[in-house]
């Protein structure tokens, strides 16, 4: 894991340590992975769980960003979107029809958790090729998420 903050060194017999040339170098390793709220283009609005809830099959919405821990989204290796400690970003039920519902489910590996984040903005459900779209265009607090077509609206675009 990576962090930030200060280094101890410990000594023995309540000896001083001082060092006026100390170095860090880190080693190699896996980035840290990406988190933060994610921004739809068109609404300025978050990705949202409602209410704070923690409940599976809640579905997800767009609202108002206010950094609250319902709008951070983590990218994880293996292409889920997580939020919380233990909840992802899943179509339920598998489902790969456009107009699918989108809500948060506990994070299972299941290929309706995985994603694709593409440069241009757009989020791909692995499992079924579609957009995660903010329904009807809507950019109000409180539309609806699903995936859809992909169709470059800009709905289906998001930022971090």
């Amino acid at each position: 894991m990576w962090s930030v903050g200060q280094v101890g060194i410990g000594t023995s017999q309540s000896e001083t340590a001082q060092f006026d040339n100390l170095s860090i170098v880190a080693v190699a390793g896996p980035p840290p992975p990406i988190s933060g709220p994610l921004v739809g283009v068109q609404s300025g609005r978050c990705l949202d769980v409602p209410n704070v809830s923690m409940v599976n099959g809640t579905q997800v919405e767009i609202w108002d960003c206010n950094g609250g821990s319902n709008q951070q989204w983590t990218q994880l290796s293996g292409g889920a979107l997580r939020v919380y400690t233990n909840k992802c970003l899943d179509v339920i039920g598998h489902a790969t029809a456009p107009g699918s519902k989108v809500a948060i489910w506990d994070c299972n590996g299941g290929a309706n958790q995985q994603w694709r984040v593409n440069t241009d903005g757009t989020i791909v459900g692995v499992e079924s090729g579609l957009c995660l779209d903010v329904i009807g265009q809507g950019t109000a607090n409180g539309t609806l998420i699903d995936v859809f077509t992909c169709n470059g609206g800009v709905n289906q675009r998001w930022s971090r």
